[in-house]
């Protein structure tokens, strides 16, 4: 199977047809190394931060469009494997692989992943584990995908599929070159949308900002606190698949991890209850 993957890139001198050649090839490799090791994952099950030397699968740059300056690499994979490699269905296909690195790329830059993907993960058919561990080790790839933003170029589209669109700009630049934890210990309630006991790892719905935020649990976290977490978890699962009308949300105390803008990326979780005033 091949995927057409478009780089585009936009405003500055990109609308001249060109842009600075060393800052627009470490945008290319940022880009090229993060789908690279989402798509390793893919056909291994693991997260390989270098040595890409299978033939599993294949990314190569076969054009070179006129017009605004574009790119357009091409994803040569099997499904069978991934299908092998994560225990999934063998109906896989393109739009899962495209929505599996839309989703971690877009995480990496402070977005959401898509809903099939984040369902998978909700029903532990993904684990969260693992996906928190791969947008941790694409961010030095995306600080380097960064490199034209400012430098030649306004923007850059990841185009996938029909129009499927990652946009890197400044205020993504901004967020993959920032992190800060917060000295500040705050309380609000989440739902949590996936969590992994073994690990520590999960994601939790902010129901303000409508979208999942990762966390991972302080190693002296208290029983009661793995006891509203993992029943939050359920709820949340089981309203998505089954309809229960079912309250999933639970009450955190975490310090957070903010970007330059002061978008939350990560939340160091302390403590948790069923409620608000059970702290």
């Amino acid at each position: 199977m091949k995927q057409p993957i478009l780089v585009k890139f936009t405003g500055a001198m990109a609308e001249e047809h060109r842009v600075p050649a060393y800052e627009a090839a470490e945008s290319l490799r940022g880009i090229s190394l993060a789908v690279m090791i989402s798509s390793y994952y893919l056909v291994e099950g693991r997260v390989r931060h270098r040595k890409f030397e299978s033939r599993k699968f294949e990314l190569n740059l076969v054009a070179q469009r006129p017009g605004s300056f574009e790119s357009v690499l091409e994803l040569a994979s099997d499904p069978t494997l991934i299908s092998i490699a994560l225990g999934l269905s063998t109906s896989i296909g393109g739009t899962f692989i495209y929505e599996f690195i839309k989703s971690i790329i877009n995480r990496s830059i402070g977005g959401s992943g898509e809903a099939s993907i984040e369902a998978l993960e909700a029903e532990d058919r993904l684990k969260t584990g693992d996906l928190t561990a791969l947008v941790e080790a694409i961010e030095p790839a995306m600080r380097g995908a960064h490199k034209s933003i400012g430098y030649g170029a306004s923007n850059i589209f990841i185009i996938t599929g029909d129009h499927n669109n990652i946009n890197l700009n400044e205020r993504t630049k901004d967020y993959v070159h920032t992190s800060k934890l917060s000295k500040s210990i705050q309380i609000k309630r989440f739902s949590v949308a996936s969590f992994n006991a073994n690990s520590g790892y999960g994601r939790a719905y902010d129901f303000e900002e409508r979208r999942t935020i990762p966390f991972e649990i302080s190693s002296s976290i208290d029983r009661k606190s793995l006891s509203a977490l993992l029943k939050s978890f359920d709820s949340y699962a089981r309203r998505r698949r089954f309809g229960d009308d079912l309250a999933s949300s639970v009450a955190l105390k975490y310090q957070p991890v903010l970007s330059a803008d002061g978008r939350v990326k990560k939340l160091s979780i302390i403590a948790a209850r069923d409620e608000i005033n059970g702290f």
